[in-house]
């Protein structure tokens, strides 16, 4: 992880650290029906087979100088209460395992129930409920609903407030103007990435052979399919990830969907046009870009019907996403939150690039406490 100079980024370094320290689309017809087209596959969906299992115990003790590599933490020798961390709201002193937290970001809510479990949260948003959006949902719909309002927030009584670089710097300095503490801890648009988040949540919530069994889970499995795509050395699809609401957004460089796709051995078509983020694309660009597959990362009804007018529209009838049926739908749980859940979306990514090195490897869902 370089930034904009070039340098390795304190967060890419440490992740350098923790990993080392780690021992289809059937064609459908354009106008066709919901039901029709269900029935008729225009989506090809990865057949996914996770299923739940325990997760391995932890080989890395609390103490360990895997937690000296993470940002934020100022005692990393400390494992008793209270214990120290600072953030970029300031330094936090925490006297005892937070029993009442809240989330402002889904990526965060969804680690916190990996770590601790959802009860340990005071409430959640609605969209985290959705079983469309989070793939840890049920985790949260026994939750109080709230939203950003600030005076709602006070009221939950919350320990510790988790917020994110995307949430507004007015409302962290409303809540920390009143006494809550803040932490403000920055998600990764990639797997690996959110491990030092995993591991500095998991020593805020007291939940430190947790976080390293879940960190080493997610090195792993990711490992497991760069590994497999190294070895073979296949050739690599162009992909391109795309979505549309009012407009077509395509996932260039630095975007979730973009890093997934890497990770999952393929090459970002829209990366290599020059995309940063998520930057609106018309149908001229899809064809410009003529890339091999074509992801969809939205609810999955409004993506068959989006894979119709892809299929039907005569500018793209050469495009060999096209041409050869390889319009596939990707969940948008596994692709736009940015968690350990995103190493879902490499897992089936992978399978669906490359069916011969992956068709019937079973991926694990990953477990809650």
């Amino acid at each position: 992880m370089l930034d904009r100079t070039g340098k390795m980024s304190r967060t890419g370094m440490a992740l350098l650290v923790l990993i080392a320290s780690f021992v289809t689309i059937a064609a459908a017809g354009c106008g066709g029906s919901e039901t029709s087209a269900a029935t008729q596959q225009p989506v090809a969906t990865p057949e996914s087979t996770a299923t739940a299992g325990p997760t391995a115990a932890p080989t890395l003790a609390p103490g360990n100088a895997l937690f000296a590599t993470v940002p934020g933490i100022i005692d990393p020798t400390n494992f008793g209460w209270p214990r120290a961390i600072e953030t970029a709201t300031g330094m936090i002193e925490i006297a005892a395992p937070p029993e009442r937290v809240y989330s402002l970001s889904l990526g965060h809510a969804e680690i916190v129930a990996a770590l601790r479990g959802g009860e340990v949260l005071v409430a959640a948003a609605s969209f985290f409920k959705d079983p469309g959006t989070s793939a840890a949902y049920a985790e949260f719909e026994g939750l109080p609903e709230a939203g950003s309002d600030p005076e709602q927030i006070i009221g939950l009584g919350p320990e510790i407030v988790i917020a994110s670089a995307f949430t507004s710097a007015d409302l962290v300095a409303q809540l920390t103007g009143v006494g809550v503490r803040v932490i403000r801890a920055d998600l990764e648009n990639s797997a690996l990435g959110n491990v030092p988040n995993i591991l500095l949540l998991g020593y805020v919530l007291g939940a430190e052979d947790r976080a390293v069994a879940l960190a080493e889970e997610v090195t792993s499995r990711v490992a497991a399919v760069t590994g497999r795509i190294e070895r073979e050395n296949p050739v690599r699809p162009r992909v391109l990830a795309i979505s549309r609401f009012s407009d077509i957004f395509a996932a260039g460089d630095g975007s979730t969907e973009g890093g997934i796709i890497e990770a999952a051995g393929a090459v970002n078509a829209a990366a290599e046009a020059g995309v940063v983020g998520h930057q609106t694309v018309g149908i001229e660009g899809i064809a410009v870009m003529n890339p091999d597959i074509i992801l969809l990362t939205q609810p999955r009804q409004s993506a068959l019907e989006f894979a119709d007018e892809l299929y039907a529209d005569p500018a793209l009838a050469e495009v060999p996403a096209v041409v050869n049926r390889q319009v596939i739908y990707g969940d948008p749980t596994f692709f736009t939150t940015l968690s350990h859940w995103n190493v879902r979306g490499i897992e089936e990514s992978a399978r669906f690039f490359y069916p011969e090195l992956f068709d019937g490897m079973t991926f694990n869902s990953f477990t809650h406490p």
